[in-house]
């Protein structure tokens, strides 16, 4: 169980906990409501693609699963989280049944669910390819659909019972490929307010990363790998920002060697080099937009979309490579200096 203080300098009294229930709040109004409005106390890299999504199709049969979110990780790797407002015995099983439906994704009926929910939640129109461009823009590496056989399932509970973690370890123990995360939420009364704690209990991170696994069938270890790999670029922005690796307003570098072919390479760096504002980029401290563009000071860029946004201005058509490996600090890819502060702990 959380504890959370109300810290007044060096004085300090302990909050009193509460529940969904005792506070009359609904699973679907209020718990779905904040990992919707904030998907990063599940997961800093997340965005919401859908929610109580419904449009399974099996031959002449409609099934009526609704999974809770689903959300897109910035490595590609779709999230399936279920969410519970107290103990539930079952949702583990909801959320493979949910994970074994997703996986079944293309990024067409991504774009279409993405298209279909935005409009039900802005009330403005918003087309497939429109949705589509938004999903690829939040994914940092190449984007392949093999990653969707993979998805990770997050269970959100304010407790989980002893048979659910039992399973949920047995399952990542005999299927090492499968993701199975249990996320605990706490709730807190403070003179009338309601305050709300996320933690993850299972897996912990770092014991996760060093554990050793068995030999995997071949066609799923190199999802997962490529996931793995995903996922360590993806997070290198979050780890530089987290250790605050480079310093607010350093300037940035966009190094194609490499990456892309010579004539590309050529063409990006002739418009860069036709108006100074286009190369200057600096860093802006974010865990997830970390690029200020001269050329828009506006606004702020994930590595991709400024990669995008400047290949696409220099003519030149859409790439996949990891922007990651593209943008760099002092000649040091951002991959590689997250990499190596990620490596030493």
């Amino acid at each position: 169980m959380a504890h959370l203080l109300n810290v007044d300098g060096a004085n300090a009294s302990v909050l009193q906990a509460t529940s969904m229930t005792a506070e009359g709040l609904s699973e679907t109004d209020s718990l779905e409501a904040w990992i919707k409005k904030h998907p990063e106390v599940i997961d800093e890299t997340l965005m919401v693609v859908t929610t109580q999504f419904n449009s399974w199709e099996s031959g002449s049969d409609v099934a009526r699963e609704r999974p809770d979110v689903l959300a897109l990780a910035t490595s590609g790797e779709l999230v399936v989280i279920e969410l519970k407002r107290d103990r539930d015995r079952r949702i583990h099983l909801q959320a493979i049944t949910y994970g074994a439906l997703v996986a079944g994704f293309t990024k067409e009926i991504l774009a279409d669910a993405h298209a279909e929910w935005l409009r039900k939640e802005s009330g403005r129109t918003v087309t497939a390819a429109e949705a589509l461009q938004i999903l690829e823009d939040h994914v940092e590496p190449e984007w392949s659909e093999d990653l969707f056989q993979l998805p990770r399932l997050v269970l959100v509970a304010e407790r989980f019972p002893a048979q659910v973690l039992t399973t949920v370890q047995w399952l990542s123990a005999i299927a090492p490929n499968m993701t199975i995360e249990c996320h605990e939420y706490q709730l807190f009364n403070r003179d009338g307010d309601i305050l709300a704690s996320f933690q993850k209990l299972y897996p912990v991170d770092d014991l996760e990363s060093r554990r050793l696994r068995p030999m995997m069938t071949a066609n799923t270890t190199v999802v997962r790998d490529q996931l793995t790999t995903n996922t360590r670029r993806a997070k290198s922005v979050t780890i530089i920002d987290e250790f605050q690796l480079i310093p607010d307003g350093s300037s940035m570098t966009f190094s194609l060697e490499g990456l892309v072919r010579t004539e590309s390479v050529q063409k990006v760096e002739a418009w860069l080099a036709e108006d100074a504002e286009r190369s200057s980029v600096s860093w802006a401290s974010h865990p997830v937009r970390p690029l200020r563009w001269a050329l828009e000071p506006g606004k702020t860029w994930t590595p991709s979309s400024l990669r995008d946004e400047i290949f696409k201005r220099a003519g030149l058509p859409k790439v996949s490579f990891s922007a990651a490996d593209a943008w760099q600090y002092e000649g040091t890819s951002l991959y590689w200096l997250a990499d190596s502060r990620d490596s030493n702990g």
